[in-house]
């Protein structure tokens, strides 16, 4: 069996920089032996309905929310078990993570939350990287990118950002400082996943 690794983060953490550095150099080092999946996967019929509500052209109340992004995951469990058959190292770029801390932040019980998600493959190593609310607002406004529901309210990310740090405590997930160079994030990343 292959294994998964997770990177979260809020938005404009890095976390799809990484990802394809990620992928990259493992794809040298194993050829054919990486599969890289984002979430949410914008792809398929769920996948748009997330994009909707997002972009504010739908609305939903929080518990709907979070279980069209749990059931966005769902709908590629069999391609991440395929994957992990055949021996492939997979890469995450957010898993049912995210939906916990958003949930959370969205006052949503982490029981419940944590049923959503119960059955899909799990992972072996979760990377945090961690940036502040400020720093991620000011990335995207840089780079002309339109804020979606979950970016708008700097409150809100403040509590996002808390859930990670605090779940990360319980949860023994590895937690990267974000606002170093991506240069030196991935090495910290290589050194985390033992590719150093």
């Amino acid at each position: 069996m292959g294994k998964i690794i997770v990177l979260e983060g809020l938005d404009k953490s890095g976390k799809t920089t990484q990802a394809r550095l990620l992928f990259d150099y493992l794809n040298d080092k194993y050829p054919g032996q990486i599969d890289l999946f984002s979430f949410p996967d914008y792809s398929t019929k769920i996948g748009e309905e997330i994009r909707s509500f997002l972009d504010g052209k739908v609305q939903y109340n929080p518990q709907t929310k979070h279980m069209l992004l749990s059931a966005n995951r769902w709908e590629k469990k069999e391609n991440i078990l395929e994957s992990l058959k055949s021996g492939k190292t997979i890469i995450l770029n957010r898993y049912y993570q995210s939906n916990l801390v958003y949930g959370l932040a969205n006052g949503l019980d982490f029981e419940w939350l944590s049923t959503l998600d119960r059955g899909m493959p799990k992972e072996d190593i979760t990377i945090i990287l961690d940036v502040s609310p400020r720093v991620s607002y000011l990335r995207s406004i840089a780079n002309n990118f339109i804020l979606d529901e979950f970016e708008k309210s700097r409150e809100f990310l403040e509590k996002v950002r808390f859930n990670y740090l605090e779940l990360a405590k319980v949860c023994n997930w590895n937690v990267l400082h974000s606002e170093n160079s991506s240069d030196i994030i991935f090495k910290s990343i290589l050194d985390i996943i033992g590719e150093q």
